[in-house]
């Protein structure tokens, strides 16, 4: 019996049930600041390129995580007296829409406080311990990490419809970092305002792309290399999931 075989294979299978899940038509809050071509191509449901075994494994170990997450957010409901007594409401996987930009998502935790109308938002990131290291490691060998911005945005983009759906007058919003290799946990602070207003902008320029832009005229329009936005750094197109369909150059 090969077990790894068994495995990759049980992974494969839920992979594309989650895809077919997600051939909806909209945009999804976590490609918030993804390249525009690529934003298109998904959106007309275009063919992905199949992934490698081992990205399989990782992104499970990233649902895993999430999981467990989510139960400890259920524990914490359940325990909580100010979310007994209907002062607190916690909020865990929990589906959100912004419909003037046609988008869904899912943000993964939330703590609305709702005396002084205060909402934490919190997005949980696993990473491994070299991209750890280059975030909060010793300070002379941290680096930029290229999807930090990618993260606020999508970020921004939970709270944008969070606001829209409740009554919120401050809203704080956290990147929550699980480092995969020592279990350490780190928060790091998202300015609200500073992104939100960068994620309207975002959106507001991908719909207005699309609304000019369908039943693939944007293959012939959003030409990589010339077209701002596609890609927005020049890495996402070595790790695009369209490389085979795409005419980029910065593969």
């Amino acid at each position: 019996m090969n077990i790894h075989e068994i495995y990759l294979n049980f992974l494969k299978y839920k992979n594309a049930k989650n895809a077919e899940s997600r051939n909806d038509g909209k945009f999804h809050a976590s490609s918030a600041g993804s390249c525009y071509r690529k934003q298109m191509y998904r959106l007309e449901d275009y063919p992905q390129d199949d992934m490698d075994d081992n990205s399989y494994k990782i992104l499970r170990l990233g649902t895993i995580v999430h999981k467990d997450f989510e139960e400890a957010m259920k524990h914490r409901f359940e325990h909580d007296s100010l979310v007994n007594r209907k002062r607190k409401t916690i909020f865990s996987e929990y589906k959100v829409n912004l419909d003037e930009y046609n988008i869904t998502g899912t943000l993964d935790i939330g703590e609305y406080i709702e005396k002084d109308k205060v909402f934490n938002l919190y997005d949980l990131k696993t990473t491994a311990a070299y991209k750890w290291s280059t975030m909060f490691g010793i300070k002379k060998n941290r680096q930029p990490v290229f999807e930090f911005d990618k993260y606020r945005m999508q970020l921004a983009t939970y709270g944008m419809a969070i606001k829209e759906e409740l009554d919120v007058k401050e809203l704080n919003m956290f990147l929550v970092f699980y480092n995969k290799n020592t279990s350490m946990i780190r928060e790091v602070k998202v300015y609200a305002d500073e992104w939100i207003d960068k994620a309207k902008d975002y959106w507001d320029e991908l719909k207005s792309l699309a609304s000019t832009m369908k039943n693939g005229l944007f293959e012939e329009k959003l030409r990589p290399g010339w077209q701002f936005g596609v890609p927005y750094e020049d890495w996402e197109c070595k790790y695009c999931n369209y490389k085979t369909i795409c005419p980029s150059k910065l593969k």
